[in-house]
C-alpha cells in the first residue's frame, strides 16, 4: 500500500522533469521519460516525451493493476479468496472510504498522466511532418482515455445523467488553480474532443514503421503505441457508455473495414495470451501497456494476484466465480485461461485465472483495446439500431472463432441482447471490462463476497461504491471540492 504522502494530490504537481531514457534504440516499448515545454525542439525530443506519457499509465494505481482488476473483483466474475494479502478487500467487499488508497493513487496517477500530456499538447513546436503529427495524435488520445477513465471511475454513469458532476477537467499547468467538478456531459465532450482530433493526426496504423528525419533512426508503431485504429476502438467505447449507438457503430465499423485487425483462432488463443512482446501483426492486440523487469509493478502484477505459488505465480488471491467457468463449454478454447484447484484456506474449488502470463522478464502486457471488444461493441450497437442480421453476425465472429462447434447464436429481440452481452463477459473477463457493461447499463446484481461458505452483496446504480470518492486528500487542498463530493461518502 502505498503512503498517504506518495497518494496525496494537489493541483500543485509540478511541471518538472522525469529524466528521458538513456537508452539510444528508438524502436523500444514507450518507457520513462517527460520534459518540459521548452525542451521539446524537435521529434526526437517529442517522441521521448511521449514515451514519458506512456509511462505514467503503468502504475500499479492506474492502468497497471488497479482499474483493471476493479472491472473484475467489482462485478459478478470474481471474488477475493479467504486465504489472501489483503490487498483490494475494500473492493470486494464494497466498503470502499475517502481515505481509500487506491482510488486516491488513480485520480492521483490520472491527473499527472494528463499534466504529462498536457505539456506535450501546449508545446510550441511546429507540427510539419508525419511523425510529430503522429506523436501529437498518441498524445491527445491518452488524455481523452484518461478523462474517460476518470469520469466512469469518479461520477455516475453518462446514461444516468449527464449533467451530474463529473471531473474538473485542466488543460494547462497552473499550480494556483483550484478546480471544481465539470458536469460528465463535459467530460465526455472532452475526451471525445482528444479522440476525434488525436484520430485527425494519425498517420500510423500498426505495423507500419516511422522513421525520424533528422536520426535516421526508426520507430516501429507496435501493439505498444495508440496508432490509427486504436483511437477509433477507444472512440467506440466511449460512445458505447454514452448509448450514441450510431457513432458507436461508425466507429468500430471503421476499425472492422479498414483497421486490418484479425481474431486469433480458438488452436492459437492460449499462445496469444502467453506471448509478451508487442505485436504489428494486427492479430487480436490494438493497444497495450507494455512493461519488462525494469519497467513494471514488480510482484504486484495481474498475474501474481491471480496465480498462486503453486502455480508459478504469488499471491493467487482472486478466484474466478463458478456461475462464470460454467458457461464455457468444453470445446471452447478460453475455458483453457482457468485452473480448476484448490485453496487452502478456501472452501470448495479454486478457479484460477490463467489469462496472464507468468512472466518474471516480461512482464504483463495490459491490453486497452482488443479487436475482439471493438466486434462485440459493433454487435450491440447494430442491436440497438434495429439491425439485428449484423448484431448476430458480429457477436457469432467472436463466439464462433473461440469455439468452432458453436453453431452461432439465433436469438431475437431483448434475448439476443443478453446473449451479446453473455459474450462480451465469457470473452473480455478478467480485462476489467465486466463491471463496466453492468454500471453502463445500470443494472442489478450480486457481487459475491466470498463463494464458499457464500456471502455476497447487492449492488444496484445507486451504490454508493458504484463510483470512487473524491479523495480526502484532494478535498483538504482543493476547497472547491469539497461540498462535491459523491453522495454516500
Amino acid at each position: 500500500m502505498k503512503s498517504s504522502a506518495i497518494n496525496r494530490f494537489s493541483w500543485c504537481l509540478f511541471a518538472g522533469v522525469l529524466l528521458a531514457s538513456c537508452k539510444k534504440e528508438l524502436n523500444q516499448t514507450p518507457y520513462d521519460s517527460t520534459v518540459v515545454t521548452t525542451a521539446i525542439k524537435n521529434e526526437i525530443d517529442l517522441n521521448a516525451a511521449v514515451n514519458g506519457v506512456y509511462s505514467s499509465l503503468r502504475t500499479t494505481d492506474l492502468y497497471g493493476r488497479t482499474l483493471i482488476m476493479k472491472g473484475d473483483l467489482m462485478s459478478d466474475n470474481a471474488f477475493q479468496s479467504t486465504a489472501n494479502s489483503g490487498r483490494y478487500t475494500n473492493f470486494n467487499q464494497y466498503t470502499i472510504t475517502v481515505t481509500d488508497g487506491n482510488a486516491a493513487g488513480a485520480w492521483a496517477n490520472a491527473y499527472a498522466a494528463i499534466k504529462n500530456a498536457n505539456v506535450i499538447i501546449n508545446t510550441d513546436l511546429v507540427n510539419n511532418n508525419d511523425n510529430i503529427s503522429q506523436l501529437l495524435s498518441e498524445t491527445y488520445a491518452v488524455r481523452g482515455m484518461v478523462y474517460f477513465d476518470l469520469a466512469r471511475n469518479f461520477a455516475r454513469p453518462y446514461t444516468a445523467d449527464p449533467n451530474a458532476p463529473g471531473v474538473p477537467i485542466v488543460l494547462a499547468f497552473d499550480q494556483s488553480i483550484k478546480p471544481a467538478r465539470n458536469t460528465i456531459k463535459e467530460v465526455y465532450t472532452q475526451a471525445l474532443a482528444d479522440l476525434n482530433k488525436a484520430y485527425t493526426l494519425a498517420k500510423f496504423n500498426q505495423g507500419t514503421t516511422m522513421t525520424f528525419i533528422s536520426t535516421g533512426s526508426t520507430r516501429s508503431v507496435n501493439s505498444s503505441f495508440i496508432s490509427k485504429y486504436a483511437i477509433k476502438g477507444l472512440l467506440a467505447k466511449v460512445y458505447q457508455h454514452m448509448g450514441d449507438w450510431t457513432n458507436a457503430r461508425d466507429a468500430a465499423l471503421d476499425v472492422v473495414t479498414n483497421g486490418g485487425f484479425t481474431l486469433s483462432t480458438s488452436g492459437s488463443l492460449l499462445s496469444y495470451w502467453k506471448g509478451a512482446s508487442p505485436l504489428t501483426s494486427k492479430m487480436e492486440t490494438m493497444f497495450e501497456l507494455t512493461s519488462d523487469a525494469n519497467n513494471s509493478v514488480g510482484d504486484g502484477t495481474l498475474a501474481d494476484l491471480y496465480v498462486p505459488k503453486s502455480l508459478g505465480g504469488t499471491y493467487g488471491d482472486f478466484l474466478c466465480v463458478q456461475e462464470l467457468y460454467d458457461s464455457y463449454s468444453a470445446t471452447d478454447a478460453r475455458k483453457g485461461l482457468y485452473t480448476v484447484s484448490t485453496r487452502s484456506g478456501q472452501l470448495g474449488n479454486a478457479i484460477y485465472v490463467n489469462k496472464y502470463p507468468i512472466d518474471k522478464t516480461n512482464y504483463d502486457d495490459i491490453k486497452i483495446v482488443r479487436y475482439a471488444d471493438v466486434l462485440l461493441i459493433l454487435a450491440e450497437a447494430c442491436y440497438n439500431l434495429a439491425d439485428e442480421p449484423n448484431a448476430r453476425k458480429y457477436v457469432n465472429m467472436v463466439a464462433q472463432q473461440r469455439d468452432p462447434s458453436f453453431t452461432g447464436y439465433i436469438s431475437t429481440g431483448s434475448p439476443l441482447l443478453e446473449d451479446i452481452l453473455t459474450e462480451r463477459r465469457k470473452e473480455l473477463a478478467f480485462e476489467g471490462y465486466r463491471f463496466w457493461d453492468l454500471y453502463r447499463l445500470k443494472r442489478n446484481f450480486t457481487k459475491i463476497v466470498n463463494q464458499n461458505p457464500a456471502s455476497s452483496v447487492s449492488v444496484t446504480p445507486i451504490t454508493t461504491n458504484i463510483v470512487f470518492p473524491i479523495p480526502n486528500d484532494e478535498l483538504l487542498v482543493n476547497a472547491t471540492l469539497r461540498s462535491q463530493q459523491n453522495s454516500g461518502y
